[in-house]
This record gives C-alpha cells, structure tokens and sequence, in this order.
C-alpha cells in the first residue's frame, strides 16, 4: 500500500526547515531553486522552483506545508505545469502558514513534484533613513535536501554594498539589478545580512525626571548618550545646564545636578547621533581596566557552575554568541507586563523559554567573562520594522539591550546581538553589526548602572520620555571658550597658582585637545598639556603655577592659553614686595603691629615681677 505523507517546510524569510518525520528522509529529495528581487520600493518578490522527488517506489506526497516567518505577505501564488495548485494561506501573529494539495499523484522511484511558489513581501528589505538593509536567516539542515541555489537581486541604484555577508560567489550587472548568488555552505552556517549606505543619522529629543525627596540637597547624575567607536553625538540643547559631565570607565557621559530639598527637575536633552559601520579611530574606545570585565556581578554569575562548565566548552565569542542564539528562546508574552523582570544568566538557563533581550545579554556576558572573555552590556534604542522578528524588550521607552566583548586583536569593544540573531531565524549579528543600534548607556562595572534614558521616571508619571526618528546629516560644532583662575596682582617673588579652564561650547565631544600657556615673562610649569576628553557642555579645569620671580620684579604681564584658533589673555601685575611698606593703608599696621607687640610684652614682664 503506498504511503501517504504530510511533507513540511518552515520558511523565515529565507527557507529553515521543520525536522522531518523519520520516515521521510530516507523518502524524499528537494531541490530548490530560490530568488529574490528587491524592487526600489523595499518590495521583494520570492519565487521558490522547488522539486520533490521520491527516492521509493512506493512513496508519494499528497501536500506540502510551510511556515513563513513573515506577516507581511502579498499575491501568494503556488502553480505547476498543468496550472494554479490549491493553496491556503493562514496568518498568525508572527508567521505566515501556507498548506500546498497535490491534486495529481506522481508514482515511481525518482519521478517528482516540481512546482513552483511566489510572493511578495516586505520584511526582507528596509530603508532605514538613507541606508537599505536586507537581512535573510540562515539555511538551516533538513533531511532529503539534495540541492540548494540562491540569488539575490537589488537595484542597481542601490550602490555596491557596504557590507555582504557571507561573500556572493559571483555578482553579474543586468537588466538595472545586480544579482547576487551564494554558496549554499555558507547560507547554511549562517544567514544572509547586507547594508546599502555607509552611515545612518538619528534624532532624538529625551526627558530625565529626576526628584529629590529629602530636606537636604543632593547631587545627582543622568547618562547622556555618548560617542563610541561607532557613533559620534551632536548635543543641541541640554537644559538646564549641568554643573559639569564626567567620563567614567566605560565611557558614558555623566551629566552631574544640585537638586534643592523636595526639588522636581526634568531635564531635556535634543540632538542627533550619526551612525558608524567603520569604527572611528579618533575616539578613544576603552578607558578602564580589563580585568574588571572578567569579574561576576549581579546578573552576571560568571562563578555560577552551570555557567564555568559552559564556559569549559564555549572558550571563543562567536561559539557563545550561537550557544545563546540557539538554547533561548524569546518569550513574546513578558512584554506584555507593566515591568519585566531580570532573571540574570544563571536563571536565564533555568527557564530558557522565557528569555527577553536582558537574558540573551546577561548570559553572553556571564559565560564569556567565564571563558576569560571581557564583556560588558549596553543598553539603547535599536530601529525595527517588524517586532515580531527584531523585538525591544525594555518596553518603558522601546529600548533595547545586547552585549559587546573585548577582541585583543583589534583593540576594541565588539558589539553582537543574539537577541535579534535569535529572533530573526540565523540573521548574522555576530560577524557585521548594523546601523540601527544606537547606543544610550554601557554597563560593564556595574550590572545595573548607570541607567539609560527612558528609565528616569517619577512615581505615578509613566511618561514616553524617549523620542527617536531618522534625521539627516549635520555638521558638527566644534568650539571652546578658555578662561582663567589666576590673581590680577602678586606679590614678587611669590609663586602664583591658579587654573586654566577649557570649556566645550560645541556641540561634539573634543578628543586630545592641545592646550599651550605661553607668557614673556614667568616659566610657566604646565605650560603643555592634552586634554583627552571634553563632552559637550562640560569643562575642564587644569591647574598651573607661575614660578617665583625676582623680589624686586615690577611689572605687568599677559598669559596666554591657546588652543587652535582659540586663545584667552589674563594680565598680572607683580609688585615687589617692598611696596607694601610704601602703600597707605599698610603703614598703620606697619607701626601699629610693633607698637601692641612692645605693649603686650611690658605688661607680661610687669605681671610676672609682682
């Protein structure tokens, strides 16, 4: 009696097969023949040429399931020689499921189905601002998988890809398109993830609602988001001002307030940030010390023993970063809450099934600092089209987290996303970051802190305190104001200490500044200094001293403090201290002072005789 068989397919976005049942590998061969044409709108039409072919004489198959990770589909067509094929087509919340009848039977060992299916969609190409990304998951094994042929095709308009991962095996110009065709290796290892644009642009406008509910003052402190290695900040307003801001170990900007006692004070904060593919070179990426990020903390149990004997298996960033994609699994259902729970690493493999964003990036941290890796996590905003396949589990605000490591060879901080690599079905976020990641704050010495905006909330106010949307290219600002904290008159022959402050009055951070005190007459000490990190709207107070000169020196001097085109002046006039005697007000307490001493000292000799 021949077999009847169900024969399944899962396909997200590219094609990643559902196991089979064990009968019916050994049943049947496939052979795929896939496209996909991007349109400039961002529509993409798939066309799937697809062979199914019994490796039994006494083995047919009657219909043929997928499963589309993708709710955004469009003139879904199923068809064969002889005309349409019955199809249904189900949406659910997150994938699209089709069910293919096979009306004809075809008998006989290596004799096929060969159909073919088409559709459009529109979550395989999104224009982020001015950058095209195409991101299609991985081609993952499935038994009776004979041959696999992909290509890729864009308009030509599109530019050469900025970045292409894994590598095309040939690329052909025609038509107005530039086709794309890859080894089906390397689709199997991992996804297919490319960027049309080099740079992306953000604006944002943020609140920070801070509260002070003593009877005394208090000094607090906000995280602005600042430059990284792949982003560069460009501050328009921040207001009020703060008294100063602070770099700390991990490179956030740390804007410091004086709150009054039972003070309210929201701060606001607009700007843009521009986005980076190629890291920059002239930002400094690393300010602490490694070993720190080798240490366990809270939500990073990297002493736990569940997560030392991953950590025995799992030694390199990219075998982590898999183990992470592949054994959690995102739980759509926590975002629905008022709050959402942290779990921490450790807890994170208790209850797999459950993980949002903060369980994929506490358990990549707490293995790799197990494995000796460096790690910290960050948190911010990440754009997305599609929540089902790129989620933002830090709902307050939409925010987002992930991991970076620290790779010895290139000196830097690597930032990866197994969140999305999981969520998306195998898209590359290990090998090439994108441009939709904008960083708020990084959290390497401490777990919890400091917080990003969005998190800054008053009791009862459930405000949407973060706004971003794609701006467009600005140039930065670069200014600063130089002034003095020195006396106006000395006397000769004193040393004269004071500082010179530089203040950032641009609307970028400044890196490596050069400041140089030149004067005619002192031998300043100090006289050369770099200041290696100046944020906006924040000062730097450097101290110098004028050495002692001359007892006798009468004059009048100008120091200078310059950097660039700028440059600040400040006159001294040096007294000689003999001068003093000369001056009116001085003589009274010339001849007054000795005059109470000789008094105080008779009266002392008149008391001890009697």
């Amino acid at each position: 009696m021949l077999k009847r068989l169900i024969l399944g397919l899962v396909l997200l976005l590219l094609t990643i097969f559902r196991p089979l049942p064990a009968l019916a590998e050994g049943e049947f061969a496939t052979n795929y023949i896939v496209s996909y044409q991007v349109a400039s709108s961002g529509i993409t039409h798939a066309t799937f040429n697809i062979s199914l072919s019994n490796k039994m004489s006494n083995v047919y198959a009657t219909e043929f399931g997928l499963s589309i990770g993708s709710t955004n589909l469009s003139n879904v067509k199923v068809y064969n020689s002889k005309g349409e094929l019955p199809a249904t087509v189900n949406q659910g919340e997150k994938t699209t499921s089709l069910n293919i009848t096979f009306p004809d039977k075809v008998l006989g060992k290596d004799q096929a189905q060969v159909f073919t299916l088409e559709f459009d969609s529109t979550d395989f190409a999104h224009l982020s601002g001015v950058v095209w990304d195409l991101t299609i998951p991985k081609l993952a094994d499935a038994g009776g998988l004979e041959s696999y042929q992909l290509t890729l095709s864009v308009p030509s308009a599109f530019g050469e890809p900025t970045t292409l991962s894994p590598k095309p095996i040939t690329q052909s110009l025609s038509g107005g398109f530039t086709t794309f065709r890859f080894n089906p290796i390397d689709l199997v290892e991992k996804g297919l993830s490319a960027t049309f644009g080099q740079n992306q642009w953000f604006d944002f406008s943020l609140n920070y609602n801070l509260n002070n509910p003593n009877v005394f003052p208090v000094r607090t402190e906000i995280a602005l988001p600042p430059d990284t290695d792949l982003q560069q900040v460009a501050y328009q307003t921040l207001t009020p001002a703060p008294e100063n801001i602070s770099v700390d170990a991990d490179g956030n900007w740390l804007a410091s307030y004086l709150l009054n006692p039972r003070q309210n004070l929201t701060v606001f904060a607009t700007g843009s940030a521009q986005i980076y593919l190629t890291p920059r070179t002239d930002v400094p990426d690393f300010f602490g010390n490694l070993s720190d990020y080798l240490k366990p903390a809270q939500f990073w149990e990297s002493d736990s023993a569940k997560i030392i004997e991953l950590s025995k298996t799992l030694t390199s960033p990219q075998q982590i970063y898999q183990y992470v994609v592949d054994n959690l699994i995102y739980d759509y259902g926590r975002l629905s809450g008022d709050s959402t729970t942290r779990f921490g690493a450790a807890n994170a493999l208790d209850k797999a099934d459950s993980a949002v964003c903060m369980e994929f990036t506490d358990l990549f941290i707490a293995i790799a600092r197990a494995a000796g890796i460096p790690a910290r996590a960050v948190n911010g905003y990440a754009y997305t089209t599609n929540a089902a396949l790129r989620p933002l589990s830090l709902e307050k605000d939409v925010l987002h987290a992930w991991p970076e490591y620290y790779e010895d060879s290139s000196n830097r901080w690597i930032p990866v996303d197994p969140t999305w690599g999981n969520t998306t079905g195998g898209v590359d976020y290990f090998s090439q970051f994108d441009l939709n990641h904008f960083t708020f704050v990084r959290q390497g010495l401490d777990s919890s802190y400091p917080i990003p905006a969005g998190a800054y909330k008053l009791s009862g106010n459930d405000s949407k305190d973060v706004s971003v949307e794609f701006g467009r290219s600005i140039l930065p600002q670069e200014r600063i104001a130089i002034s003095f904290n020195l006396p106006t008159s000395a006397i000769a022959g004193v040393a004269i200490k004071g500082e010179v402050v530089v203040t950032n009055t641009g609307t970028v951070a400044l890196y490596d500044l050069p400041i140089n005190v030149t004067s005619s007459h002192f031998s300043i000490k100090n006289a050369q200094f770099t200041v290696p990190n100046l944020p906006p709207f924040s000062h730097i107070a450097i101290p110098i001293e004028l050495p002692a000169t001359g007892w006798m020196d009468n004059l009048t001097d100008t120091v200078t403090a310059s950097s660039g085109n700028y440059s600040a002046a400040h006159k001294i006039t040096l007294t000689p201290a003999y001068s003093l005697a000369t001056q009116p007000k001085n003589l009274f307490w010339i001849v007054a002072v000795p005059g109470l001493l000789l008094t105080l000292t008779l009266g002392l000799k008149y008391l001890l005789k009697r």
